[in-house]
């Protein structure tokens, strides 16, 4: 191995191994964990989508792709069944990926270092659960962001509060900071300092929010400048 390069996960971290199987064994027996020569892992098999009382509504062919750099990437999630179109309106890019989950909100629903079984019973059951309701009918029954920058935006705009693009933009430009700087004017335009006004809505976004998150939202939104000095859109 090339010095710099990092280990695949299941190698540097075969705990991980033995959980995944142990979740997947316990109550998804339909589904295993596969790992090649080259070092390629995904879990392959049918997916149950289930009632509240544990009733068995629809199953679903798919494959769930495990990155080299698991657990700091999302999974990656394809039916395989052919059932559900590759089109937005359906939750599924161009490619085939399931859009089961905005990466931005992970911290709700699948933090890193939470076990694999929680992608499972929540992104991931509740993305094959609002396609076996819309294929009878019904609506889609969570919430539905839009794709791109636009979703991104949306996001953002809920989480903080704000309907102004460049709020966001700056408390973006604030958490995408390794270290907070409460002299800083705070990002929601009060003319105070993040000391005297949001420094504990921003504790708390950091919390949920990684910089690097941050920086990729900043980037998605084409804010190339410091929205201190007024965000440029692309």
């Amino acid at each position: 191995m090339c010095a710099g390069m990092r280990r695949p996960w299941h190698e540097a971290q075969p705990e991980l191994v033995d959980g995944i199987r142990a979740d997947l064994l316990a109550r998804y027996s339909s589904l295993h964990l596969f790992i090649n020569e080259a070092g390629d892992a995904e879990v392959r098999g049918t997916f149950p989508v289930l009632s509240p009382e544990g009733r068995e509504l629809d199953r679903y062919q798919v494959t769930i792709e495990l990155h080299a750099d698991y657990p700091d990437s999302l999974p990656g999630v394809r039916e395989t069944g052919g059932r559900i179109p590759w089109r937005e309106d359906s939750h599924v890019e161009s490619d085939g990926k399931a859009c089961v989950l905005i990466p931005d909100d992970r911290w709700r629903s699948f933090p890193k270092g939470a076990p694999f079984r929680c992608f499972l019973e929540g992104p991931v059951h509740n993305f094959f659960l609002g396609q076996s309701l819309v294929a009878q009918g019904e609506k889609w029954p969570f919430g539905e962001w839009q794709h791109g920058a636009a979703g991104v935006l949306q996001y953002y705009r809920e989480l903080i509060g704000t309907e102004n693009v460049r709020t966001v933009a700056r408390f973006l430009y604030v958490l995408k900071k390794l270290n907070l700087k409460p002299h800083l004017d705070c990002p929601c335009g009060s003319g105070l300092k993040i000391e005297k006004c949001c420094k504990s809505k921003i504790l708390d976004l950091r919390r949920k929010i990684p910089a690097a998150t941050a920086t990729k939202a900043l980037t998605t939104l084409g804010i190339a400048a410091s929205p201190y000095n007024g965000p440029r859109l692309r």
